[in-house]
């Protein structure tokens, strides 16, 4: 299948965005994202809630989700400031070869499903897309990456701040590290001038957590701001019924959408129809717990 071609000054954007220098940003409002996961109706509704000066997200565009193009061409069209997410990695290893195989071997997931929507443009976006970024915001040093390590891990002391730390070394100076990658929202202050947060997910929570709303964070003037906004998780649930209706998707893929989009009281539910035919997951096979 030959993947559909947009034009887009490449170059441009990413002068724009993602300088190698540190960006000296004077804005009085940032709205902080991540975690979209092919969410655009969430984005949507925080659009129709808040007003900002500039975007910044912290990856995760891709997977668990039905609308990839849709996310993208989201944060494109925002200017958004952004860093590559461990979903965006896994989708981008996938091929055309390897998702007719996942379908065939009755493996298919979201990944695949969302590798299958996306255009060379964007690939390109996911492909360009660096590890992390560092910018200046109302006299404060941020620096944004997806995750903090391998795992679920948070940086606990002031030595394990200055060892991740990449950007000025000035103690007098207000240094943030923005992470997304754990679904929780939250902020963690080490001491008056060094702290780390994460706005959370725009798409959907961790299974112990039942909040079904849009997360994300709003900084104005160095101040910052929990955001929270209910969207219509309609059409999102409407393609998993439709993966349900064909049975070609795994059980557990299926369970989280109904989860995240539904009304499902856990991540492992039993669907609302018969999924006796529908493939179980395989023991080490990717699941969103453990990546």
């Amino acid at each position: 299948m030959k993947k559909e071609t947009h034009v887009i000054d490449w170059q441009a954007f990413l002068f724009r965005t993602w300088l190698i220098m540190p960006i000296q940003v004077m804005c009085l409002k940032l709205l902080l994202i991540s975690d979209l996961h092919s969410n655009p109706y969430a984005l949507e509704a925080i659009e129709k809630t808040e007003s900002w000066d500039e975007v910044c997200c912290c990856g995760d565009f891709v997977d668990y989700g039905p609308f990839p193009m849709e996310t993208i061409r989201w944060c494109i069209d925002h200017h958004a400031r952004c860093v590559l997410g461990n979903h965006d990695a896994y989708v981008l290893g996938l091929s055309e070869i390897s998702c007719t195989e996942a379908k065939r071997e009755h493996r298919f997931r979201w990944a695949h499903d969302n590798y299958c929507q996306l255009t060379e443009e964007g690939l390109d976006f996911l492909r360009s897309l660096p590890r992390s970024l560092s910018f200046s915001a109302d006299g404060i040093e941020y620096q944004v990456q997806h995750q903090y390590d391998q795992a679920y891990g948070t940086i606990e002391s002031e030595e394990q701040f200055d060892a991740f730390w990449t950007g000025p070394q000035k103690k007098e100076t207000e240094r943030r590290l923005v992470f997304g990658h754990t679904h929780r929202q939250c902020v963690h202050m080490l001491n008056e001038h060094t702290l780390w947060l994460n706005p959370g997910s725009v798409s959907y929570r961790r299974p112990d957590d039942h909040d079904k709303r849009a997360h994300y964070m709003i900084v104005e003037q160095g101040k910052i701001r929990f955001g929270k906004v209910a969207y219509d998780r309609m059409p999102l649930l409407n393609r998993a019924e439709a993966y349900l209706k064909q049975g070609t998707m795994l059980e557990t893929e299926l369970q989280d959408a109904f989860f995240f989009f539904g009304n499902a009281l856990t991540s492992r539910e039993p669907l609302p129809e018969s999924c006796t035919k529908l493939p179980k997951t395989e023991k080490g096979d990717h699941d969103c717990e453990t990546c």
